[in-house]
């Protein structure tokens, strides 16, 4: 994203510089965040090794996004942003909204399988911070809309960026994962574009009014239990060379190439990975007809028959999305909706 957002500054000019004084480029995309949690503590314990730590998430977040045809855009250490551009004459948007969901889904097992990252469970600073259960965790968030693409900065530093109100929401619906307790949250918009397989896999846990979106946002979950993932065992060190190399930029490609086949299913690509299926196996489809009939209660105020359902769901195990919900109607309202009450709330 960023060669094609400054070759397109660069071109026409009478130098090799780059002219910034150009209009931007609208173009319809789907942003997704990733966040690295405990930043703030990582920085502070690892200190100067905290740049390997974020190299070693981001090598992870940068492959499996490229296989999955999107461009990572800016990293500010503890956030990526991440961009899939919606094209009709290159591919459907369905196409793109699958493709953006079955990536962070890999994100996440790859993160949580990675033998790599989990050393820093046994680190002695961490744990002292974070608790005997630390480990690195990423979360994620998926909005779809317009962003202005283009060269942000002057002749002394210059930056590809997208500008958009749909990148600061973008970055509310991935904040709102520590809220529910959850990996990776999905807006409607990014949902709805998805065909029956990958929107199946997505669970609708609130409707909420985020600060600069004019109307309300259903956010679907996409359910990962990130504790039922085993750790890979350490591979043998490569010592690479340049042949190999190559082969390895061929695989890749060929993947790439693989996933924008429209005869491969998305869905089938997701239920096939072993990390993602043990990581769902939990949430089987009693646990989701509870939790929906918990959650129509409460969109419908029905909140003293919605508490006893979600109350329920709990049953199975601690969810995030039925404790928050919860949490909301105890406190301050015990469990009675208010008159002005429309199924949405303030988030």
């Amino acid at each position: 994203a960023g060669a094609n957002i400054i070759g397109h500054n660069m071109r026409g000019a009478d130098s090799a510089g780059v002219n910034v004084m150009v209009p931007g480029t609208r173009v319809e995309s789907i942003l997704g965040v990733a966040r690295i949690r405990d930043f703030s503590v990582a920085t502070e314990v690892l200190q100067a090794k905290i740049m390997t730590f974020v190299n070693q998430i981001a090598e992870i977040v940068h492959g499996v996004v490229n296989e999955y045809c999107g461009a990572t855009n800016k990293n500010n250490g503890e956030m990526f942003l991440i961009v899939w551009r919606v094209d009709p004459s290159e591919k459907p948007a369905a196409r793109t909204a699958e493709m953006s969901i079955v990536a962070f889904a890999k994100v996440v097992a790859a993160v949580h399988r990675s033998s790599t990252l989990a050393t820093y469970r046994y680190h002695p600073g961490l744990q002292q911070r974070l608790g005997k259960g630390c480990r690195v965790s990423v979360s994620f968030g998926l909005h779809s809309g317009w962003a202005i693409e283009g060269a942000v900065g002057s002749e002394f530093k210059i930056d590809a960026s997208y500008l958009s109100p749909n990148v600061t929401l973008a970055m509310s619906v991935e904040r709102a994962t520590l809220t529910y307790d959850v990996p990776i949250l999905a807006a409607e918009s990014v949902v709805s574009e998805c065909t029956r397989g990958i929107a199946s896999k997505c669970r609708r846990i609130d409707t909420v009014l985020i600060t600069g979106c004019t109307s309300p946002m259903h956010l679907f979950s996409v359910d990962l239990d990130v504790l039922a993932a085993t750790v890979d065992e350490r591979p043998p060190k490569i010592r690479w060379s340049t042949r190999q190399r190559f082969k390895a930029r061929q695989f890749l490609e060929a993947e790439k190439l693989r996933n924008l086949d429209l005869g491969l299913d998305m869905a089938v690509v997701f239920e096939q990975d072993p990390t993602i299926s043990a990581m769902r196996r939990r949430y089987t489809t009693d646990f989701v007809e509870r939790y929906n009939m918990g959650f129509q209660n409460y969109v419908e105020g029905e909140w003293s028959v919605a508490g006893r359902m979600l109350q329920q769901v709990l049953e199975y195990f601690e969810d995030g999305p039925a404790l928050e919900l919860l949490r909301f109607m105890k406190v301050p309202f015990n469990f009675k909706a208010p008159p002005t009450w429309t199924g949405t709330r303030e988030l």
